[in-house]
């Protein structure tokens, strides 16, 4: 006896749609709990990517928001992260950004040893948390990175 094509294609979408709808939920609810809010964007594109940032003793997390994955899209070590010169938003930043929010830009190394380099978009507490926690140790007292196998 066999299935009709209606469960067996049910059955299929449910396979490929619960994992996409778990790390959504897992994005959009327990990472987004335990972060801050920021927009971020890259050197040189244009467009800001809502997301969330997490932080460790070793490094700092990006999430975006809008994204399937379960890990953090974009990883830098706490060593290597520069801040620059805060800024207000200018142009069309200013219909992205809440009143208050500043523009700080970023650079840092990601686990790969590859630079990369960005612009934040925070609120003055949320800013001041990250300033806060980029000096709050020096790089002796951060424990090294556990390597996976």
């Amino acid at each position: 006896m066999t299935a009709p094509i209606e469960v067996v294609l049910g059955v299929v979408v449910l396979l490929i749609l619960a994992p996409v709808v778990a790390a959504a939920v897992y994005r959009l609810v327990y990472i987004r709990r335990n972060s801050t809010s920021v927009l971020a964007r890259r050197a040189g594109e244009s467009a800001w990517v809502y997301g969330a940032v997490r932080y460790s003793d070793t490094d700092v997390a990006f999430y975006r928001l809008l994204s399937v994955r379960f890990r953090p899209d974009v990883r830098l070590d706490r060593r290597t992260l520069v801040l620059g010169r805060r800024r207000p938003p200018t142009g069309e930043e200013l219909d992205v950004a809440e009143e208050g929010e500043m523009i700080v830009p970023f650079s840092g190394l990601d686990r790969r040893e590859r630079q990369v380099d960005g612009e934040l978009c925070l609120g003055t507490s949320e800013l001041t948390g990250l300033m806060a926690w980029v000096e709050a140790c020096s790089t002796e007292q951060v424990r090294p990175r556990r390597h996976r196998r």
